[in-house]
């Protein structure tokens, strides 16, 4: 992912156009979210290769609740980006010290990151190797840093705030829920009628009541947390 689609992300989050993206935000802290998004919504078309599921992103705000930077998750490496109105604020560093590795290390022992001067350029070059030594990673090779989980910054960590679903988006959910049901079930009359009742038709049609079934264990999840919270 480019600097360019990271700014564009930026961009669209603040201006509150997000139509081409699925994007489901959970707040970490007053001026973190993590973010699953999927760039591409899913369609019918898709290539059966198409990866299979949402990219992971950190989406840092300022007091004002604008977003001034993003942290892309790529496991083995992190790619950054702050608005170029906002650099040199410590947005980018206090965010990652405080909140976002903490957060990473809740599910891995070390985060490894490179740094090309050749593919960013000398100045980007220059504040990305400050930020990673500011926040203790070691170089171990040419363009490649690591920081090992030491266990004592994500003790307290707030994994994120549970945002209660309306009723009206639970609705919602039932439908798609409903819809993935039966369009599977489409599948699974043409499998039958081409080759007559077989172990594989009979467990796609298992399949279609177990999704099936959700309609209604959604809206037992939904309602069984709601009176939790109240």
């Amino acid at each position: 992912m480019t600097d360019k689609s990271l700014q564009s992300l930026i961009d669209n989050l603040n201006s509150g156009n997000t139509r081409s993206n699925i994007i489901f935000r959970r707040s970490l802290s007053q001026y973190v979210d993590f973010a699953k998004i999927w760039l591409e919504k899913p369609t019918a078309n898709d290539n059966v290769t198409s990866s299979d599921g949402p990219d992971h992103f950190y989406l840092i705000k300022n007091n004002e609740g604008v977003f001034v930077a993003t942290v892309y998750d790529m496991l083995r490496d992190l790619h950054w980006f702050v608005l170029p109105e906002y650099r040199g604020k410590g947005y980018l560093t206090q965010s990652l010290k405080s909140t976002i590795i903490p957060h990473l290390f809740l599910s891995r022992d070390q985060q490894r990151i490179t740094i090309d001067e050749m593919q960013i350029g000398p100045m980007n070059f220059i504040a990305s190797q400050k930020v990673a030594l500011n926040l203790g990673f070691i170089k171990k090779e040419e363009d490649d840093y690591i920081l090992l989980n030491d266990h004592s910054t994500n003790e307290n960590l707030n994994v994120g705030e549970n945002s209660e679903l309306t009723a009206e988006r639970m609705s919602e959910l039932r439908k798609q829920i409903n819809f993935l049901a039966r369009s599977l079930w489409t599948i699974q009359s043409e499998i039958e009628m081409g080759y007559g009742k077989t172990e594989y038709s009979e467990d796609l049609e298992k399949l279609v009541r177990q999704i099936k079934n959700h309609t209604w264990k959604i809206e037992d999840f939904w309602w069984n947390n709601k009176r939790e919270i109240e």
